[in-house]
């Protein structure tokens, strides 16, 4: 059992996949924690000095090598991952993608929190940010459709989520 949480910058994928996790009994993998543990360099340093093509690279590698060495994991994707390389792909023929779908007032409310954290929102104000998330999410809302299964803002009753992943992981 693999499953993969795919979403905007803080729209809950680590919160709830280290829930999910703990109730299969299954490892929770943070995919950009592994990357700067990889790398010895934290996200902000990566996209600062070398570049995001270069995190993409070192992103899909991460991904792939976790996918073949893990059997089982709930992992928390980059908010981008699904949109780069063939990721999604890869992701949908080894395990279960699960879209968390947050609105952009909720993901402003969220970044606002810790911008410093998030290399694409770095120094933006509100406004800012709701013009950038907005467009940003719209041009990764085709990737993140692809999903195997759609959780709302509001639809995060654990216990149903874990019964739909058991349900469907047995019917794959």
């Amino acid at each position: 059992m693999k499953i993969f949480l795919i979403g905007y910058m803080c729209s809950g994928k680590t919160t709830l996949g280290k829930q999910i996790a703990q109730k299969l009994n299954v490892p929770f993998i943070d995919l950009d924690k592994t990357i700067e543990q990889l790398s010895g360099k934290n996200i902000s340093n990566i996209f600062d000095n070398e570049g995001e093509d270069h995190f993409r690279k070192t992103e899909k590698t991460a991904l792939a090598g976790l996918i073949k060495s893990q059997p089982h994991f709930v992992m928390a994707t980059g908010g981008g991952t699904p949109c780069f390389s063939n990721n999604m792909d890869i992701m949908k023929k080894n395990g279960l993608v699960i879209y968390l779908n947050v609105g952009v007032r909720e993901l402003v409310r969220r970044n606002l929190a810790a911008p410093e954290s998030r290399p694409l929102l770095r120094g933006l104000n509100e406004l800012e940010m709701h013009a950038y998330i907005n467009d940003h999410l719209a041009s990764r809302l085709p990737y993140y459709k692809k999903a195997n299964l759609t959780l709302k803002e509001n639809d995060l009753d654990l216990d149903k989520i874990t019964q739909d992943i058991r349900l469907m992981t047995h019917s794959r």
